[in-house]
């Protein structure tokens, strides 16, 4: 604005000084104080050719400063994206290499899990045992007892429950899990079994290798049972496989806690 100023002052000095021979080519003012725009032509003119080409160069200016800029900005984001795709092959590189440790951490709460199990079930098993001792042969036979062979038993049908379940039942009803001592009494209890509408039901018995794995006992004489009739591939003697049942007329072990039918046999003398 101020140099807009001085450019005006030297065009009405110019007028000034060239006073006559503006007179040919303005027309009379009233007063001295008034100036010719012709004269002033080639003044503005200058003007406006210098203030277009100093706008043009500023523009020039600001654009190639925003070029830099520009260019700047994607330097950095280049340079940032190689930053975080390093870090991002560092993380899978040490993800992958977690891998095996995070399979085996795994596996080990897993067996930690199957121990609290059988811990578990050892406790309940030698509270059991301790109560199969209590359990005192009756008197008179308990109606819901029959004899089978030379034996009785009570075979529930109706209600299914676990093995540790069934083993507390059939001690309050005077007796404990069936032992079966022989292929012809094995033979007797099929026959019973076959009056059961159920297509191969399942059966508890008093087996089990609750306290050493893969050594099926009694839970009432803590010895070793008289006789054994195991289905083809079975024992499977797995970890969680610890109890012994009747399928199919043959034994099998397997999940303590699966609930189904059971077998007892009456408490003798």
């Amino acid at each position: 604005m101020f140099q807009l100023a001085i450019y005006f002052l030297y065009a009405f000095l110019a007028c000034g000084l060239y006073g006559v021979h503006a007179s040919d080519v303005c027309p009379r003012m009233s007063t001295h104080k008034e100036v010719c725009l012709v004269e002033l032509e080639p003044v503005l003119q200058y003007i406006s050719n210098n203030h277009n080409n100093h706008w043009n160069s500023a523009n020039a200016i600001q654009i190639n400063v925003t070029r830099k800029q520009l260019t700047k900005i994607e330097g950095q984001e280049k340079e940032i994206n190689d930053k975080l795709k390093v870090i991002q092959d560092n993380m899978e590189s040490q993800f992958n290499a977690l891998r095996p440790k995070i399979k085996n951490v795994k596996n080990i709460q897993r067996d930690l899990a199957s121990l609290e199990l059988q811990l578990q079930e050892t406790k309940i098993a030698l509270n059991l045992s301790v109560e199969a001792k209590k359990v005192m042969p009756k008197i008179e036979i308990p109606t819901n007892f029959q004899k089978i062979g030379w034996r009785h038993f009570f075979i529930e049908n109706k209600h299914k429950v676990n093995w540790f379940e069934a083993t507390s039942k059939c001690h309050k009803m005077g007796g404990h899990l069936a032992t079966i001592q022989s292929e012809e009494e094995l033979d007797a209890i099929r026959t019973e079994l076959e009056v059961i509408h159920e297509e191969n039901p399942d059966f508890w018995l008093d087996i089990n290798d609750i306290a050493k794995w893969g050594e099926f006992v009694s839970l009432t004489t803590g010895g070793n049972p008289p006789f054994f009739k195991w289905q083809k591939l079975r024992p499977q003697v797995k970890i969680h496989q610890r109890c012994v049942h009747l399928h199919g007329g043959e034994m099998m072990d397997g999940k303590c806690s699966d609930k189904i039918f059971f077998i007892c046999q009456l408490a003798e003398h």
